[in-house]
């Protein structure tokens, strides 16, 4: 895939992520991670801020690709959960990045909303600032809150959820707000009409579209198999929508739940893949018939789209995972059409050269990590 960058002088950049971008395992890192290769493939000079928790290390790989890497202990503090502040921003608030940020002049990208605890700082006035949204943390915390189990979840959650509601006009002192899809951008410029927008479409991992035409013998499902939404998703389509379906599914991801390891055994036509590599799950994808590509809430731009759409064949997804996303042309969408019956049509179907073609013009317009890399330096160069 060809992408149209200008030649923009490269510059230094301060880029403060809200954990360790490597390794890209999850949604989160791979947005990071694969925006921070693309800035320095453009000659961006990167002063990384990253902090560690759970089980995020320090990393060589990040070396890479950046001019300096700096790492935080993010503590988690009772006071920090009780603070005015939202949780996941006090405590990233840490002392030495500020010092770190002040030691430099460059430009300071916020990726987002997590990191922005400086973003309004005397000190830090004079300084060009964008941030980049995730998504709208506050509508988030909201569905975590919807979903929570026990009363320790919904607490934290609550305040959370309230916390970042009334932080959101926090972000009326960046620059310039990166959005990743076209609902988050509608969202901001009606909050900050004055404010400017970019819409830099969410970062990944493929380069080029390498769908196979032709046909599968297999329904693909891929994901996080340990997180709720997810597993919980599966678990519904099999005992409904998809309880008769005749044809072999796969199920393919990260450390499946055991509720989900005990529902699959003794059905005859579904197989459980735990923690496929990379190039595993690559082939599981381009040789599936049908990609189900559906998600249970529709914050954020899902990834789990992104990459069926570069690499498999019929993709089926639904309203959630398709949010914001601009790809709605591209899939079969579940929720206008009887599933099983979708599926059985695909299923006698080729999957053809044209339609192959279709997602490259549309891929390579929306969602090129180059073009959008150079998006994100234009918006420094333009405040």
């Amino acid at each position: 895939m060809q992408s149209q960058v200008s030649n923009l002088k490269p510059e230094f950049l301060n880029i403060v992520c809200f954990d360790v971008p490597f390794p890209a395992d999850y949604g989160g890192a791979i947005e990071e991670f694969y925006k921070i290769k693309s800035l320095h493939q453009l000659g961006v000079k990167i002063h990384l801020h990253c902090f560690l928790y759970g089980d995020r290390t320090e990393q060589k790989e990040l070396e890479k690709y950046c001019e300096k890497v700096y790492y935080y202990k993010r503590e988690r503090k009772l006071k920090d959960i009780i603070s005015q502040l939202p949780f996941i921003v006090k405590s990233r608030m840490h002392d030495e990045l500020l010092q770190n940020l002040l030691n430099n002049d460059f430009p300071i990208l916020f990726d987002a909303t997590h990191t922005t605890g400086f973003l309004n700082h005397s000190k830090l006035k004079d300084r060009k600032k964008v941030v980049r949204l995730h998504n709208i943390e506050w509508i988030y915390y909201r569905i975590l809150l919807s979903q929570a189990v026990s009363l320790k979840e919904k607490i934290f959650f609550y305040l959370e959820y309230k916390k970042l509601k009334e932080y959101d006009k926090q972000l009326i002192n960046a620059d310039v707000l990166s959005c990743l899809s076209q609902t988050d951008v509608e969202y901001y410029q009606e909050k900050f009409p004055e404010k400017k927008m970019n819409l830099d479409f969410v970062f990944h991992e493929n380069s080029i579209v390498n769908c196979i035409s032709g046909n599968g013998n297999y329904i693909l499902y891929h994901g996080n198999l340990s997180l709720s939404d997810n597993y919980s998703l599966v678990i519904q389509l099999l005992s409904n929508e998809l309880k008769n379906c005749a044809h072999k599914i796969i199920l393919a991801g990260k450390n499946p739940h055991k509720m989900l390891v005990d529902f699959v055994k003794g059905k005859s036509n579904i197989q459980l893949i735990a923690n496929p590599t990379n190039e595993e799950l690559h082939t599981l994808i381009q040789h599936a018939h049908i990609c189900l590509a559906m998600a249970a809430n529709p914050s954020g731009v899902k990834l789990k789209l992104i990459n069926s759409l570069f690499s498999a064949k019929f993709v089926i997804a639904n309203e959630a995972a398709l949010n914001g996303s601009g790809l709605e042309s591209l899939v079969y969408i579940s929720d206008e059409n009887d599933l099983q019956e979708l599926i059985d049509k695909l299923m006698q179907r080729d999957f053809k050269e044209d339609e192959i073609n279709e997602r490259k013009v549309l891929l390579s317009e929306k969602y090129n990590n180059l073009k959008n890399a150079q998006q994100i330096i234009d918006a420094f160069v333009s405040t």
